[in-house]
């Protein structure tokens, strides 16, 4: 978990060159009352109900990833596709990050502490982050149907991802890029215990050399999800996934059901 620490903080450190498009802001209220920063991306052309994307950020990151084309996301390349493609984009901050964080938030110190033991903040920051996420979602979907609803998430985004799938039968298309294995102990913040709610179309890329999942954990992950749609890819990197992982994504969302 100190590696994943040291990766956040060299990650936090990296310059980005923001994408020209601009992004709006959003209102969305969470359960809790919290307001939740939302930035929302207008597709090119002028559809009267687009498909619909939300897009989810790592560890120790923010929403601003999706806009930008840098390691280790490389978010921007994959939000002007969609864009292009006629997605509505929907960026968000996870709890005690970006727009959320404050001089005691240290996301990376709560990961830590849980993998010693102490799991109840690093619990509360997932789950409330998954509330958080569904609450958007049915303020987007209230009254509409859009074609598809596509979820995305790189490393802690695509654990989030997951289990955002899982509560919400509306996510109709789900890539989750180098989800870290979260241990069963860790309840409702743990994918592995959630599978089982995973029917989308569903496309999970992994990195061979990943030190935050096995290819073992990929792999049970990947069978426990009843999904009859399902694919997977694996890179030869390390957590961070090479910029070709966008390809991926571009051919399998041409072609998914």
């Amino acid at each position: 978990m100190m590696r994943s620490l040291l990766l956040g903080l060299w990650l936090l450190s990296t310059s980005a060159a923001h994408a020209a498009r601009p992004a709006m802001p959003m209102e969305v209220q969470a359960g809790d009352g919290e307001r939740i920063p939302v930035q929302v991306l207008e597709p090119e052309g002028d559809a009267a109900n687009p498909p619909v994307a939300v897009l989810l950020h790592g560890l120790t990151r923010s929403k601003e990833d999706w806009l930008a084309d840098a390691p280790p996301t490389h978010g921007g390349a994959l939000t002007e596709h969609l864009l292009k493609s006629g997605y509505r984009v929907y960026i968000l901050d996870a709890r005690r990050h970006g727009e959320r964080a404050t001089p005691e938030a240290r996301p990376g110190q709560l990961a830590k502490r849980a993998h010693a033991g102490d799991t109840a903040p690093y619990q509360a920051m997932i789950v409330d982050t998954v509330r958080d996420a569904q609450a958007l979602l049915a303020k987007v979907l209230a009254g509409s149907k859009p074609p598809r609803v596509l979820v995305a998430g790189y490393s802690m985004g695509a654990q989030v991802g997951l289990l955002l799938a899982s509560r919400e039968p509306r996510v109709t298309h789900l890539v989750t890029m180098v989800p870290p294995h979260v241990d069963p102990v860790l309840g409702d913040a743990a994918p592995v215990n959630r599978m089982g709610g995973i029917h989308q179309s569903w496309l999970l890329l992994t990195a061979a050399r990943d030190t935050f999942s096995t290819a073992e954990n990929n792999q049970a992950l990947f069978d426990a999800a009843p999904s009859k749609h399902k694919a997977r890819k694996a890179f030869d990197s390390g957590h961070a996934l090479p910029r070709e992982y966008v390809d991926e994504v571009r051919r399998w969302l041409a072609e998914a059901r």
